[in-house]
């Protein structure tokens, strides 16, 4: 059977299951052999039988085929005969798995060798493999059906074993295993109610929503199923989160707390590749810096091969210091460039070690960034049953789920960028260092090295060297479109129009285009010249896959810029815009498109190919509904109908513990400068009050802006008034933000400004955040693309946009940003909002709706000032 299996986890069967089957990514297993037994007769050691009628079947379509290999499914009775065997496939393993997708579990896949030999090929060991991770058997018949050769036994359907609720229930009650453990305990009801609403789910299947006010414990009430589901059935559930923090507390606090409750289970904390370094890439590098680097990076080099030798995790989380771009492009690991069961290393291999971690975990955690890498394999090859880049799972667990369209959008569009174009060529060629040269070198002394050495310097360097040229042109002319400061322009008839309508423009566009091309085939060329002599290939093989990844990446800088400048049929389905990042040398133009639209998507690829979704967080309503969420997740009706199958969606509200009405208060002035326009007097005015409060609460503040350029001039402002001789000032983007919020922490009684990625995912509790400044609503602004491209599509299907998209939105982000002061049942502190129009406005209902039930206090900023020290007096 002819098998083109694309890259994914190791397969983890059991061993008397399937052996001898070489996984997806070169794992190897003990081989047992297949039975061959006369069809009447049964096999010792597999007894599974054909009836006569469905040996005559198959005989007849073998027959019809003239000899050739068809494959069928059959079903297995009781006493493992097999009946009703339907032709599927003629010998094409794509086709076998996607009709085996539907196959009922404990059946079995049957072809036929034309040679008459029933020996299973390499190939049909590893679509056995693919197939009994399916609940299917696997089995090689002659032509006249009169003999079969068992590969993999069909597994026996699987009995699910329902979770009893009540009993975990009794972990978290009074008097459980958690209160018997920490004398701390505290009985959280809306904890237990989550965690009833989460085990129905993995019990009869479906989406639920549950919004869990800040201090419910959610981690709990769903790692708790989870993990307790895997101990009964087996079967794999994904946690993705969208914050390094939540991760991080999950795979160091929650699932070690949970395995102390109800047991053991195999779980791993996946990142993506490109987190990990290449033991083979970090050492070729070292021998080979001088031709890879313009500049000296043997120092870098040397750290990073004495880390090897100590780290544990091998992944930059683990690395002491940060290496330089360049350097950690030699070194990651990169799926292009793995030689993977080859490789020397393959065993101590950091990735590949978390990789089998992973495929034999039955709770994966990730992050929504690597869900949807899967989930965009998976859509692509329409693989909703084998491994992509995750093992196959069937339930699912979001957290931080308001996040989850901003996740998908930004990963599943495209994105081109000044810098990365160049430093893909870079990595060819830097000023007489990089691949090319050290294949130069290489090939020196070999027989066809003159001619290998001419093709580089008259074919690939040319081709090169005008690719630069094409490139620096192109992105000349773009400039103007997307001049520094001025944000994201976007393109198209609703935009700035088309760059390549300029007929200058699209000589430029076509000319790259040709370029990429042109380069991409040089090097291919080259590769499979290198690739003629055992030699070279052996000694070249790390360089040789170097060339082979610039190839794809050529590729996808290609498909990149179609996308962006010459959609075509694509257009009405993407936003495309262009932007300048940065000032001066440090510029960098970025081309970038992403799918208007995520609804049907999330419906298609992932709510209906599982058995389970969870989709959880504190913020998922405004005023009390999940309407807005559900419409955009594609979750629009309580009954998801795709394929004539339903998927039941449940919702559930359980709110925080905590008593806002006595630990909180929402002050608001009304005599303030209007945060509306852009009146430098409101930056003034927010220094003062920042001052002032300040003063009542001896720090231990959060000051929250929409705009990083309000940020720097409040920043501004409180030092021209000594505010950082009195208090530690933290300026969001003057250091790392994960030292900043540390050594905030700290302090005790420190201000920190900050924007975008402290408004949420952020958790300070105790004193060291006592108060919150928010300056302006948290609307999104609706000239941005993605947002405009939105709002447009909305108003094309008669909906309000305001109403319907940037109210939502603004509700969830302010809720979020309420969210960071009280984390505790002991925290007290007050927001100050200095944006009157969540009083004035119509809408501000809406958003005083969505918020925690704290009292508001509002008045002239004097009468509010003295409120607030009677507060915190």
């Amino acid at each position: 059977m002819s098998s083109d299996i694309p890259e994914g986890f190791p397969l983890t069967l059991p061993k008397e299951a399937l052996a001898g089957l070489d996984g997806l990514d070169g794992e190897d297993y003990q081989e047992v052999s297949g039975t061959e037994a006369a069809s009447d007769q049964g096999s010792p050691a597999r007894a599974l039988t054909l009836d006569p009628a469905a040996r005559r079947r198959i005989r007849g379509e073998i027959e019809r085929a003239g000899g050739r290999e068809v494959c069928f499914l059959a079903s297995v009775d009781g006493d493992r005969v097999v009946h009703d065997p339907r032709a599927v496939a003629r010998g094409n393993f794509a086709a076998v798995l996607v009709a085996a997708k539907d196959a009922p579990e404990g059946g079995v896949m049957i072809h036929n060798h034309p040679s008459g030999g029933l020996e299973p090929s390499e190939a049909d060991m590893r679509v056995a493999g693919h197939l009994y991770e399916q609940g299917l058997g696997t089995a090689i018949v002659d032509n006249d059906a009169a003999k079969m050769y068992v590969v993999v036994e069909p597994p026996a359907p699987k009995e699910r074993v329902l979770l009893e609720t009540g009993e975990l229930d009794a972990v978290l009650a009074p008097g459980g295993s958690l209160s018997q453990r920490y004398p701390g305990y505290e009985d959280r009801p809306g904890q237990r109610d989550m965690l009833v609403a989460v085990s129905e789910r993995f019990n009869d299947g479906g989406i639920t929503l549950v919004e869990a006010g800040t201090g419910t414990g959610k981690s709990l009430a769903y790692l708790l199923p989870a993990v307790r589901w895997a101990q009964e059935n087996g079967e794999r559930t994904v946690v993705s989160t969208n914050t390094i923090n939540l991760q991080e507390q999950l795979a160091g606090k929650d699932l070690p707390l949970v395995q102390q409750l109800v047991g053991e289970v195999e779980w791993a904390l996946v990142k993506g590749r490109g987190n990990y370094i290449s033991i083979r890439r970090a050492l070729l590098a070292q021998e080979s810096q001088a031709s890879l680097f313009e500049e000296d990076r043997s120092g870098e080099l040397r750290e990073l091969r004495e880390w090897i030798g100590t780290t544990e995790d091998g992944s930059l989380s683990d690395l002491t210091f940060s290496p330089s771009p360049d350097t950690w492009e030699e070194v990651r690991s990169d799926p292009d460039i793995c030689l993977r069961a080859r490789c020397p290393h393959f065993q101590q291999c950091f990735y590949q070690k978390a990789r089998r971690r992973a495929a034999s975990a039955q709770l994966l955690v990730v992050n929504h960034h690597l869900l949807f890498t899967d989930l965009a394999v998976r859509r692509a090859t329409n693989n909703y049953t084998q491994s992509a880049v995750l093992p196959a799972y069937k339930k699912v667990v979001l957290d931080e789920a308001h996040n989850v369209e901003d996740a998908a959008t930004s990963h599943l569009g495209v994105e081109i960028t000044r810098r990365g174009l160049f430093r893909a060529m870079s990595r060819l060629d830097r000023r007489g260092r990089g691949i090319l040269t050290a294949v130069h070198e290489a090939v020196g002394s070999h027989e066809s090295g003159t001619e290998l050495r001419e093709r580089l310097e008259n074919r690939v360097r040319p081709a090169l060297s005008r690719l630069r040229a094409e490139v620096e042109g192109l992105l000349e002319r773009l400039e103007p479109f997307a001049p520094p400061g001025e944000g994201a322009v976007r393109l198209g008839p609703q935009g700035r129009g088309e760059p390549a309508e300029s007929n200058d423009t699209a000589e430029r566009l076509k000319a790259t285009l040709a370029g990429l091309g042109k380069l991409e085939r040089e090097l291919s060329e080259l590769r499979a010249r290198l690739e003629l002599s055992e030699e070279l290939q052996d000694s070249l093989e790390g360089r040789i896959l170097d060339i082979r990844s610039i190839e794809r990446r050529l590729a996808a800088a290609a498909h990149g810029l179609r996308l962006v400048l010459a959609p075509g049929d694509e257009a009405s389905a993407f936003v495309r815009w262009m932007e300048s990042r940065g000032k001066g040398k440090r510029s960098n133009l970025v081309l970038a498109a992403a799918p208007i639209e995520l609804g049907a998507l999330l419906r298609e690829s992932l709510f209906t190919q599982v058995d389970t979704s969870i989709l959880t967080s504190a913020t998922l309503t405004t005023r009390k509904g999940f309407d807005f969420l559900r419409g955009r997740m594609g979750i629009t009706v309580n009954e998801l109908e795709l394929e004539e199958e339903e998927v039941a969606v449940y919702e559930r509200i359980v709110p925080s513990p905590f008593a806002f009405e006595d630990q909180a208060m929402l002050a608001i002035p009304t005599d303030l400068p209007s945060a509306e326009g852009r009146d430098p007097a409101v930056h003034e005015a927010t220094a003062d009050v920042l001052a002032r409060f300040a003063e009542m609460t001896d720090g231990g503040i959060f000051a929250l802006f929409t705009s990083h350029n309000a940020l720097r001039a409040v920043a501004r402002g409180v030092r021209d008034m000594g505010l950082d001789v009195e208090w530690p000032l933290f300026v969001q983007g003057e250091e790392d933000r994960h030292r900043m919020l540390d050594r905030f922490v700290q302090a005790g009684d420190g201000i920190l400004l900050g924007t975008a990625s402290f408004w949420e995912g952020v958790d300070v509790p105790g004193d060291p955040l006592r108060g919150l400044l928010i300056q302006k609503l948290p609307f999104r602004v609706p000239t941005e693309p993605i947002t405009q491209a939105r709002m447009e599509a909305l108003e094309r299907r008669g909906i309000d946009p305001f109403h319907h998209f940037m109210l939502p939105q603004a509700a969830l982000r302010l809720k979020q940003g309420f969210g960071r002061l009280i984390r505790s049942r002991t925290d007290r502190g007050a927001v100050v909002l200095l944006d009157r129009r969540i009083l004035t406005k119509r809408y501000g209902r809406y958003l005083r709706g969505s918020l925690p039930p704290a009292p508001v206090v509002k008045g002239p900023w004097h009468e509010v000032q003295q409120r607030l020290a009677a507060f915190y007096g």
